[in-house]
């Protein structure tokens, strides 16, 4: 059976939003605590950062900005590597643009690991919890974007989006993930009732 989707109802849009590569990223904490910090008092929202800690394992941890104040994510244990963090919650909520730079760093060796610039919403790869099982649309809006379910996403384990592709599919795992390379992509998703 065939349906088309001006029949179905919208759950929730996480608007457009900006997705990077690894690459995008300098450094790494590699035992250490992350400090993060705004040159704009106005970015005073939610950042989750995204990675592993120092056992290997994946997480995530999602900390309020305080401007030009700056705020540490602290983890035990420690965080081990950085992949990325945008400005929203895991569940695609609460997404807004950067108003001023904000920067990403090591707490101890305060080395920059990463920038989210002026009017994006993230860097590096993102990622989304709380769909198992739900009708997600993914729209790819530019850039090479390469989706994962339930793992890290790279360039090669992912599935790679044509330009400008729009993909249905029902989350098998406990989240997903996007991640893009040099081309800095964009892309929304809708979430369907």
């Amino acid at each position: 059976m065939l349906t088309q989707e001006r029949f179905r109802q919208i759950d929730s849009v996480i608007p457009l939003f900006d997705v990077g590569a690894l690459s995008d990223f300098t450094a790494q904490p590699a035992g250490d605590d992350i400090q993060v910090v705004s040159n704009n008092a106005d970015d005073t929202g939610l950042l989750t950062l995204i990675g592993a800690n120092i056992s290997g394992e994946f997480i995530t941890h999602t900390i309020t900005l305080e401007g030009t104040t700056a705020v540490d994510s602290v983890l035990n244990p420690k965080w081990g590597e950085m992949a990325g963090a945008f400005l929203g919650d895991i569940y695609g909520k609460n997404i807004k643009a950067a108003v001023g730079t904000i920067t990403i760093k090591e707490k101890s060796g305060g080395q920059t690991i990463a920038t989210i610039a002026p009017t994006k919403t993230g860097v590096g790869m993102q990622v989304f919890y709380g769909l198992r099982g739900r009708d997600v649309t993914i729209i790819q809006a530019s850039g090479n974007l390469f989706l994962y379910d339930n793992g890290f996403a790279t360039a090669t384990n992912g599935y790679p989006f044509a330009n400008g592709e729009k993909l249905n599919l029902c989350p098998a795992g406990d989240y997903f993930t996007l991640v893009s390379d040099s081309s800095a992509a964009t892309a929304k998703i809708i979430v369907w009732k």
